[in-house]
């Protein structure tokens, strides 16, 4: 059975992984609607959605219903598609290029934490009485968890649920914040403490009794969707509207954040592609000393970069994405209890959904900011594109859980996976051999036009073990506290993830279409710059913990690595040839 994070001890190419080369007819033709759609209906609208017109959102929405596109994950009984979960991260992706985040939102949190939930969770009963209003956006969905007191700490939740004496009602008091869709929506996947320490799911609908929804919230950006706080005084929530078991909230909270953070890793992966577009059509326009922006060779190096970096975060979107959907494969459709063996699938591949955010999310704000200085004075005016991009950006790293805090969940999940042998860190370390004749160096032949830089990112896997079996040494479980320690390793951990990824994505093209040397250009460029970081990492670790002679020792394998890390690419030369590629073709078309 794969298990998230294996990639780190794995030979490079090993396994097929799924990529966008591989998307099916249904599924092109399925993002070609959603483009479409987003294109001709939500971009010639977006100034007036900005300005909060929840009647235009809302009529969206339904056109979304119409189409079936806030169907993908609800299954064919309840009125849905039951479609696979790449098709629902391809609708993630291009309902970004109608350019306006806020319908984005409305739409992300509708389709994705408001109505994932019940279907994974919710009893018979429940999936009949709501999926199919939420199927067509009769109703809106809407997921409250945060609370003024427990943000990032979920957990600690201050809401309560009483049970009535007569046992046919629970009795909510708490309130919520930060709530997306609050003011519109008609059912809420809310959460609080039965007996004051049994976290627990229920779902609400708008018109109960003791619910109330403060104010709009006056935002950094995305101004045309609602967040507002969500109150409970005394609301009284029939008992069949538990959802799941009480005391097991947390396994619904947080299976429903794995899976908005990979669709999140989706929708920025769509912003940055029209970004760059953006970007592009802007410099092809302006002139400065007598020649288009464009050809000058820093502005050549920017669009390179942002090729190269969402090129990378295409890889591992749709390799997390196709991992999931082979694991949900593997459930028998009769199997008891489908849809929790479903996010139990989902919940393997923690890892790398944490991974799709904080790369989705970070990859947006480099190209969005690059975009903007593209633009000079002009990218600081609201009436061009790049703008309300980045402001609209700036929540990306912050909900679904802060970025810092899903650094710590992959590292986390790393390290309990270790711990429990389900990933074997230490047997691949005792592997290891300096002079770089490992099994997994072994494997790779020397005439693949990427020789070099597989044979460097198996050195890269070496160093990361070895690191991060030091650290577990060291620190063992209290290494999860150790957070500036955890942050790093993380970093490394991903990076390997996005090397790993691009590297196999190119390798089966290459095995099906042939050499593409703008493809080779991404790849090297991608690891010659991503490598000497995994060095300064390690020994930034090493030395949080190691003194004296250990820490020397230490070093010392670390510069046993150095060499073997050491590309001598021409960057320079490759990002201008990525960056004339990009000009020709008129637009990101990788």
């Amino acid at each position: 059975m794969k298990t998230g994070g294996s990639f780190l001890v794995k030979p490079i190419c090993q396994e097929e992984i799924f990529t966008p080369e591989k998307f099916s007819p249904e599924q092109q033709e399925i993002a070609r609607t959603v483009k479409e759609f987003a294109e001709q209906r939500v971009r010639p609208n977006k100034q007036e959605i900005e300005k909060y017109n929840k009647e235009l959102s809302l009529q969206l929405l339904r056109e979304c219903g119409e189409l079936g596109l806030l169907s993908i994950d609800i299954p064919e009984k309840y009125g849905g598609l039951g479609l696979d979960k790449v098709t629902s991260a391809i609708v993630a992706e291009n309902i970004a290029y109608g350019m306006c985040a806020s319908f984005s939102t409305t739409f992300g949190a509708h389709t994705g934490i408001g109505t994932l939930p019940l279907v994974f969770f919710g009893n018979e009963e429940q999936k009949q009485k709501y999926l199919p209003k939420l199927a067509s956006a009769e109703w809106v969905a809407a997921y409250a968890l945060t609370e003024p007191e427990s943000g990032s700490d979920a957990l600690a939740a201050k809401t309560t649920a009483t049970l009535s004496k007569d046992g046919k009602f629970y009795i909510l008091n708490g309130s919520k914040q930060f709530i997306t869709n609050a003011a519109w929506a008609n059912l809420f996947t809310t959460f609080a403490q039965v007996d004051g320490k049994k976290f627990t799911g229920f779902l609400v609908e708008r018109n109960t009794p003791g619910l109330s929804i403060g104010p709009e919230e006056h935002k950094l950006g995305v101004k045309g969707s609602s967040t507002c706080s969500v109150y409970f005084e005394n609301t009284k929530i029939p008992v069949q509207n538990v959802l799941g078991e009480i005391g097991r909230g947390a396994e619904i909270a947080f299976n429903s954040l794995n899976i908005g953070r990979f669709k999140l890793g989706a929708a920025t992966l769509g912003g940055c592609k029209v970004s760059i577009n953006e970007a592009l059509q802007y410099a092809s326009q302006r002139r400065q000393f007598g020649q288009l922006i464009r050809e000058f060779d820093v502005i050549k190096s920017y669009f390179a970069e942002m090729v190269v970096r969402t090129y990378a975060l295409d890889s591992i979107v749709y390799r997390t994405i196709g991992l999931i959907d082979e694991a949900i494969a593997q459930i028998p459709d009769s199997a008891q209890n489908y849809q929790q063996n479903v996010a139990e699938a989902i919940e393997r591949f923690a890892i790398e959904a944490s991974m799709c955010k904080v790369v989705g999310s970070e990859t947006l704000w480099f190209v969005a900011d690059t975009g903007l200085q593209i633009h000079g004075g002009y990218g600081f005016i609201e009436e061009y594109p790049m703008a309300s991009i980045l402001r609209d950006n700036r929540i990306d790293r912050i909900w679904e859980g802060t970025n810092e805090i899903n650094r710590q969940i992959i590292t986390g999940y790393f390290l309990k996976k270790s711990l429990m042998e389900e990933l074997p860190v230490r047997e691949s370390v005792k592997k290891i051999k300096p002079d770089g004749t490992s099994e997994m160096a072994r494997s790779l032949q020397s005439e693949d036009p990427l020789y070099e830089e597989k044979l460097a990112l198996e050195a890269a896997k070496e160093l990361v073990l070895f690191v991060f079996n030091e650290a577990i040494c060291e620190f063992g479980q209290d290494l999860r506290n150790e957070q500036q320690v955890a942050i790093l390793l993380s970093d490394m951990f991903t990076d390997i993830y996005l090397m790993d990824s691009v590297l196999s994505r190119i390798t089966q093209h290459f095995k099906s279409n042939g050499l593409d040397s703008i493809k080779l250009a991404v790849a090297r460029t991608l690891c010659a710059e991503r490598l000497p970081g995994l060095i300064n990492s390690s020994r930034k670790i090493l030395s949080a913990f190691y003194k004296d002679k250990y820490l020397q020792k230490a070093l010392k394998q670390i510069s046993s690595f150095e060499e073997r890390l050491l590309l001598k690419t021409n960057v320079i030369e490759l990002k201008r040839v990525i960056a004339e590629d990009l000009y020709e073709t008129g637009g990101y078309h990788y």
